[in-house]
């Protein structure tokens, strides 16, 4: 399965798209047919807002293929991590019926009153290092947050942390993080940011940190959920990080969860089943079903997922655990890009969007 809809009766349709290319004898030949692909499937299904492709060897692809992207008018993120198939690429989108575009020093929104929808793709870092470029990375979201009077710890609802060599560079990147989100007043007393933290190159080899994020500014604080499972698995200050399991937005006609990169953890912030990677599969599937249950949500909710391995000789491993639970039908990709921790072989990430709105609110039309 490769594409999700959910229809609003009261705002917008989304359409999320998961793809992975067939091998080919070029890259070139490879990425246009599942450019044509994706664009056949996705024909009438609103604008796009993110278009995020995952390269199996960006240094020499990213110049073959940005001419390819030229004109899609959508926020595009280029990032290493090839497929876990063998594949040379992989795609992710999501496409929103309606809205309206805007474009300028802040990059693209989209506007759809009273929501401004501001995704953005990894610029690049000015300091060396992996600490100074996670600090480069947030300090570049605020600036283009303050051209529509948005701040991160208020608006940003969703980052995504590609780390290059993540073994070695991991911490600073959290030491980095936790830093600048304490400076903005962001502490296991407040909130964090739900997140991923994973292994992936950007464009320039001296590129150790690259971040995409989502903001979405007009929420009102009531709008704004983070989600828990305790009895599953440990808040993520209880071992040093600082990013939320997971965030549900509320509006007046439907839900939207943004679950973390999940692992196989417990309560305590252990590894659960560590070198089992069948049963860290099982392990994390429920650890993201708890995160939705406390949410009055199920798996049948999500939308779009991606799956991360250590190793791609688990791939089959892996896909046969997803294919007896509801990841069977969630458009998912399945990538090889190592975890933060070396223990853990295999982590999901997700988006679901559920019908439970709130009509104090706003829809999202």
């Amino acid at each position: 399965m490769n594409h999700a809809t959910y229809h609003s009766s009261a705002g917008a349709d989304e359409h999320y798209f998961s793809l992975t290319s067939q091998p080919d004898r070029t890259f070139a030949a490879e990425a246009e047919t599942l450019l044509t692909r994706y664009a056949d499937i996705s024909q009438g299904c609103g604008n796009t807002l993110t278009l995020r492709l995952h390269l199996s060897d960006i240094a020499n692809q990213a110049a073959i293929i940005r001419p390819m992207l030229r004109h899609m008018d959508a926020c595009i993120s280029l990032i290493g991590q090839p497929p876990a198939s063998g594949a040379r690429l992989a795609l992710e989108a999501w496409h929103l019926d309606g809205g309206r575009r805007t474009e300028g020093t802040h990059g693209l929104a989209f506007a759809f009153s009273p929501y401004t929808i501001l995704p953005t793709a990894a610029s690049e870092p000015n300091r060396q290092g992996s600490h100074g470029q996670t600090l480069d990375a947030f300090d570049c979201l605020q600036k283009n947050l303050d051209h529509l009077g948005g701040c991160v710890e208020r608006d940003t609802v969703r980052t995504w942390l590609y780390c290059r060599d993540i073994d070695n560079n991991y911490a600073g990147l959290v030491e980095a993080r936790n830093a600048w989100f304490a400076r903005h007043g962001m502490t296991p007393d407040t909130h964090f940011i739900a997140s991923t933290g994973i292994e992936g190159q950007q464009e320039t080899p001296s590129a150790l940190v690259g971040m995409d994020a989502l903001s979405i500014l007009g929420l009102q604080r009531e709008q704004i959920a983070y989600m828990q499972a305790p009895d599953n698995l440990s808040a993520t200050h209880h071992y040093g990080v600082a990013f939320e399991r997971g965030t549900r937005i509320t509006y007046g006609d439907r839900s939207a969860f943004y679950i973390s990169g999940t692992a196989s953890i417990d309560p305590e912030g252990r590894i659960v089943h560590p070198g089992n990677v069948a049963l860290q599969t099982v392990r994390t599937v429920a650890n993201i079903r708890a995160l939705m249950e406390r949410q009055g949500a199920t798996l049948d909710d999500l939308k779009q997922a991606v799956v991360y391995l250590r190793d791609t000789a688990d791939a089959p491993i892996v896909a046969a655990e997803l294919a007896a639970t509801q990841f069977a039908n969630i458009p998912h990709i399945m990538l090889k890009a190592p975890v933060c921790r070396p223990g853990w072989l295999v982590e999901i990430e997700a988006i679901g969007i559920s019908a439970q709105g709130d009509p104090r609110f706003s829809p999202l039309a």
